[in-house]
């Protein structure tokens, strides 16, 4: 764990939190990530102690496993209109690849990131003797410093094929700049391609979480209304935004559950489309 903390802690917060969902949450499960806590190394105590405060707040805590959820719903009905790519930004300890390639070989799956992050989780998924499935694709990008379309493209990418995009977590620690080139990039790809990705919005617990990290060293500091991140989608190229509220996240995931998880307030995801 000790070599993860220093690679991204990021990373480890949201694996710890799906690892928990399965330990502590009630049925139906919103995300059956079953390797996380293979990939974390750790005994459920430990991982129920390392999420303790993350778990508080149970908009919160929901979070962490609605927004892959939510990607992958929308993965598996693009797959439907003839996607063939799915490109992870900032895949961190994501197991989607581990969880499903084999189940669909016709599909390419790009997983960016940081390149000693990517290192250490090939390592690990060795260590565990995972076969690790050929369709998978690493492409090593810093967003701030390198270009994701040079990075996807020596890999095999290719932007004329229908793709969907996953961009989850990620932009609240990046500069608008920064984030205004990936969803240029998104509006280029494939006519019908689809980005799904989070935001933060401004407010009491974006304040909160940004003073605890910056603690830490960490930048994290851009936020969203959801009218500004439509406005930044639209001014980017991209069209047919749709917003998963909290309404809809609760209708359609939360509904009827007894285990006291219910649909995120400061994170929001949202959809859109290049034309």
């Amino acid at each position: 764990m000790a070599q993860l903390l220093g690679v991204n802690i990021t990373a480890l917060g949201a694996t710890a939190m799906r690892a928990r969902h399965l330990i502590v949450d009630g049925e139906p499960k919103i995300l059956n990530d079953r390797f996380a806590k293979l990939l974390l190394g750790l005994e459920d105590q430990v991982i129920r102690a390392l999420t303790a405060g993350g778990a508080d707040d149970p908009t919160i805590a929901s979070a962490w496993v609605l927004r892959s959820r939510y990607a992958e719903d929308r993965l598996a009905a693009a797959l439907t209109r003839g996607a063939t790519q799915y490109v992870l930004l900032g895949a961190g300890l994501d197991s989607y690849a581990l969880r499903e390639a084999e189940a669909k070989s016709e599909l390419l799956i790009f997983e960016v990131d940081d390149p000693s992050l990517q290192q250490w989780k090939r390592d690990r998924i060795g260590e565990l003797n995972i076969s690790l499935p050929k369709s998978v694709r690493f492409a090593p990008c810093d967003f701030e410093t390198t270009s994701i379309r040079d990075s996807l493209e020596t890999v095999g990418f290719d932007r004329g094929s229908p793709t969907v995009v996953s961009w989850l977590g990620v932009t609240q620690y990046l500069t608008p700049a920064a984030i205004s080139e990936t969803l240029g990039w998104a509006a280029t790809l494939a006519s019908g391609s689809e980005i799904v990705l989070t935001y933060v919005l401004p407010g009491p617990t974006a304040e909160k979480q940004k003073a605890m990290l910056a603690a830490r060293g960490m930048r994290f500091e851009t936020f969203f209304t959801p009218d500004a991140i439509g406005d930044l989608l639209a001014q980017a190229g991209l069209k047919d935004i749709y917003h998963l509220t909290p309404e809809r996240a609760q209708a359609q995931y939360f509904a009827g559950r007894s285990d006291g998880l219910v649909a995120p307030e400061s994170e929001r995801l949202v959809v859109a489309r290049s034309p």
